[in-house]
C-alpha cells in the first residue's frame, strides 16, 4: 500500500508537471476587438513619437538659430578685438614717437642749458671787470659796450629758447600721458573683449552638444517610430485574417452578380474625376446614376476612399456614425486597404449591414455583394448621405 501510494503520487506530481509545461506552451489568438485594440495603441504610440520628434525637431532648428547667433557675436567681438588691438598698436606708436620727440627735446635743452651757462659765466666775468679795464680791452668805447650788449642779447635769447623748448617738452609729456591713460583703457577694452568672447565661445560649445543630443533624440524617436510602424503592419496582417477568418465563418456573406456599372477599362478618368473599375468611381457611379445626385471629386489627386468624408463635406453632404440605406460607407487606411475603401449600404440589419462594392474581393476589379457585414471588422470607418 505505501509502494502503491507513493507510486501514485509521483505519477500525479508527474502529470501535473507535464501538464503545467504543456499549458505554458500553449498561445491563444487575439480576438478581433483585442488585435484593433493593440494596433489603436501601436498607431497612439506612433502619434506620440511622431510628436515627440517633431518637437525635438523644432528644439533643433531654435538651437541651430542660436547658435547661428552666437557664431555671428563671436565673429563680431573677435572683429571688436582685432580693432581694439589695431588702436593699440597705433597709440604704442605715438607714444614711441612722443618718447622720440621728448628725448629730443631734453637733449635741446641741454644744449641751451650750457649755452647759457656758458652765457651766464661770460656775463659774469665782464661783470667783475671794471670799467677801466673794459675801455683798455677794448679798441675802442663802441667795442666794450657792443660786447657787454651781446652777451646780454645771448642770454635772453638762450632763456627764451629755454622756455619754448621747455614748454614743447610738457606739452608732449601731456601728450604721452595721455596717449599712455588711452592705452591703459584699450588694453582694459581688450581683457573685456577677450573675456566676451570666451564666455560667448562657451555658449556655443553647450549649445553644440545640446543640439547633437536633440538631433540624437529626433533619430531615436524616428527609428522607434519605424519599428512601431512594422508592428502595426503585422498587427494589421493579423486583423485581416482574423476578419477573413470571420467571412470563412460564414459571418459574412459574399455574392457576385450584375450591378449596371458600365466601365470596362481599368484605372480610366470617369466622369466624376474617379479612376474605373476602382472603389470609388463605382460608388459614384451608383449615387450619380441610380440615385441621381450630384457628387464629384472635388480634390484632384486626393480622391482615395479614406479622404472621402472630407470630399462629401466640401459639397454639402452629411457625415455621420449611423448607417442609412443609400449612404456611402467609407473606411480608413488599414494594411490591407492602404487607400482606404468605400462601398454602398444596401440593407441594415441592426449591428451589421449589407453593402454593394468594387475592387475588393480578390482578384480585383469586380464587383462584389456582402451581406451581413460588420463594419467595425475594418477599421474606422463613417456614412456619408
Amino acid at each position: 500500500m505505501k509502494m502503491r501510494g507513493i507510486k501514485n503520487i509521483f505519477l500525479y506530481s508527474l502529470i501535473i508537471v507535464l501538464v503545467s509545461a504543456f499549458c505554458g506552451s500553449i498561445t491563444f489568438a487575439a480576438t478581433l476587438d483585442e488585435l484593433n485594440k493593440q494596433k489603436n495603441q501601436l498607431s497612439q504610440d506612433i502619434t506620440n513619437l511622431q510628436n515627440a520628434a517633431e518637437n525635438k525637431e523644432k528644439e533643433a532648428q531654435t538651437l541651430s538659430k542660436q547658435i547661428s547667433n552666437i557664431e555671428n557675436d563671436i565673429k563680431s567681438t573677435e572683429n571688436k578685438i582685432e580693432t581694439t588691438g589695431q588702436s593699440l598698436s597705433q597709440t604704442q606708436t605715438e607714444i614711441d614717437a612722443l618718447n622720440g620727440q621728448i628725448d629730443t627735446r631734453k637733449k635741446e635743452l641741454e644744449l641751451l642749458k650750457k649755452k647759457l651757462n656758458a652765457s651766464l659765466v661770460e656775463i659774469y666775468r665782464s661783470s667783475m671787470k671794471s670799467e677801466y679795464e673794459l675801455i683798455l680791452g677794448a679798441t675802442s668805447l663802441s667795442q666794450s659796450s657792443n660786447e657787454k650788449n651781446y652777451l646780454q642779447a645771448v642770454e635772453g635769447q638762450v632763456k627764451i629758447l629755454h622756455t619754448k623748448v621747455n614748454e614743447a617738452k610738457t606739452t608732449l609729456e601731456t601728450q604721452k600721458s595721455d596717449q599712455e591713460k588711452k592705452k591703459a583703457e584699450l588694453e582694459e577694452l581688450k581683457k573685456q573683449q577677450e573675456a566676451y568672447r570666451q564666455s560667448v565661445a562657451y555658449q556655443k560649445t553647450t549649445k553644440d552638444k545640446l543640439l547633437n543630443m536633440t538631433v540624437a533624440q529626433q533619430d531615436e524617436y524616428l527609428a522607434k517610430v519605424e519599428k512601431l510602424k512594422k508592428e502595426v503592419n503585422k498587427v494589421s496582417v493579423q486583423i485581416y485574417a482574423e476578419r477573413q477568418r470571420l467571412l470563412n465563418g460564414n459571418n459574412e456573406v459574399v455574392s457576385g452578380g450584375g450591378s449596371g456599372y458600365p466601365y470596362s477599362s481599368i484605372d480610366e478618368p470617369d466622369p466624376w474625376f474617379f479612376l474605373t473599375r476602382e472603389c470609388t468611381s463605382y460608388a459614384a457611379w451608383y449615387w450619380n446614376i441610380v440615385l441621381g445626385k450630384n457628387f464629384v471629386n472635388t480634390r484632384i489627386g486626393s480622391g482615395s476612399a479614406w479622404n472621402w468624408p472630407s470630399i462629401a463635406r466640401d459639397q454639402g453632404y452629411s457625415v455621420s456614425s449611423t448607417p442609412r440605406v443609400g449612404a456611402i460607407i467609407s473606411w480608413g487606411i488599414t494594411a490591407t486597404m492602404p487607400y482606404g475603401h468605400v462601398a454602398i449600404v444596401e440593407a441594415v440589419n441592426g449591428n451589421s449591414i449589407d453593402v454593394s462594392e468594387y475592387n475588393y474581393i480578390k482578384p480585383g476589379y469586380i464587383f462584389s455583394y456582402r451581406s451581413n457585414v460588420n463594419p467595425e471588422n475594418y477599421g474606422s470607418y463613417s456614412y456619408i448621405y
